[in-house]
């Protein structure tokens, strides 16, 4: 298996620091979204699932850019090789056709053959977020300018965002022409609220960093100069913690919550139990109990957590 920096992408320059991968996405003169970049994006998350050595990944842009929104002449010439209106039934059961596809050896070229070329897309968009809500990695976003639509949708599936205090708006534009979300809808209602996130697809307006951060769309703002500073250093702590657990964490914040109470109890115990067999959690316990903890039992959390924060007791 190609280790994920080594791939070679059309849209994503890619480089690794110790536990740590950037992508710098760099599309001019607009920085679009677009069906190449999810393809480089689709191949990127599944070789991050494959490299034990990515414990982060980083998507940020040039500078002052980020992915501003999907590239709407694409989206319209799309839907104009379909040539007249289909209904919700048929798309859904045409992307579940091009998910299937894209499963079996060679499924992917008759999957880019289907006459709604846009099924393909959705399929690769659907896929990369799903991958990035279960992957053992920690996944940042450093946004350093405007991020829309399709951009925004993807990086609500991020575990951490931070943005840049000046050139950046975020917003999801969609319902102004007359689009709904792609992908990203149901992660803006999970932290947002559904009202919050219904007024937000109805104004339709780009939010400053300020008010993005106070709704919950970003982790922090800082200052442009600081901006990968500030997520190189959270990625390099994020990087070092056990890809297992993170992956199970994420299952429980993200699926589990949607069963009923007791199934989803149970999952998340389950999860527990299967973090606490495995062999890098058996050694963080043992040498918590063995060279961290104070003879009286003392908690290190409590008397000296810095190495437990940053990783090195666990190195």
């Amino acid at each position: 298996m190609t280790p994920a920096r080594h791939l070679g992408l059309e849209t994503l320059t890619l480089e690794q620091d110790d536990r740590t991968l950037t992508a710098s996405f760099v599309d001019p003169p607009h920085h679009y979204m677009t069906g190449r970049l999810l393809a480089d994006l689709d191949r990127l998350t599944a070789a991050v699932d494959d490299d034990g050595s990515v414990g982060a990944v980083i998507l940020t842009g040039g500078p002052g850019s980020f992915i501003t929104h999907f590239d709407v002449e694409e989206l319209l010439a799309g839907a104009d090789r379909v040539g007249r209106s289909v209904p919700e039934v048929a798309t859904r059961a045409g992307v579940r056709a091009a998910q299937a596809l894209a499963r079996v050896p060679g499924g992917d070229r008759v999957a880019g053959a289907l006459p709604a070329e846009g099924l393909e897309t959705m399929r690769r968009f659907a896929d990369v977020v799903l991958r990035i809500q279960r992957s053992g990695a920690v996944y940042l976003a450093a946004i350093g300018g405007p991020c829309g639509g399709g951009g925004l949708e993807l990086v609500l599936s991020f575990d951490v965002r931070v943005a840049a205090d000046t050139d950046v708006v975020l917003g999801l534009p969609e319902f102004l022409i007359g689009l709904t979300t792609s992908v990203g809808g149901q992660r803006l209602a999970q932290l947002l609220g559904p009202a919050r996130a219904m007024e937000m697809m109805l104004e339709g307006r780009l939010l400053d960093p300020a008010e993005a951060l106070e709704r919950g769309l970003l982790n922090q703002v800082v200052p442009g100069e600081d901006l990968l500073r500030t997520v190189r250093g959270l990625a390099e702590r994020y990087a070092r913690r056990n890809r297992d657990t993170v992956a199970a964490q994420k299952r429980i914040f993200s699926e589990y919550a949607l069963f009923p109470p007791a199934q989803a109890l149970a999952r998340e115990s389950a999860a527990s139990l299967a973090t606490i067999t495995s062999g890098a959690t058996r050694e963080a316990l043992r040498r918590f109990v063995t060279t961290a903890q104070a003879d009286d039992g003392a908690s290190p959390f409590l008397t000296d957590i810095d190495p437990w924060v940053d990783g090195t007791a666990t190195s």
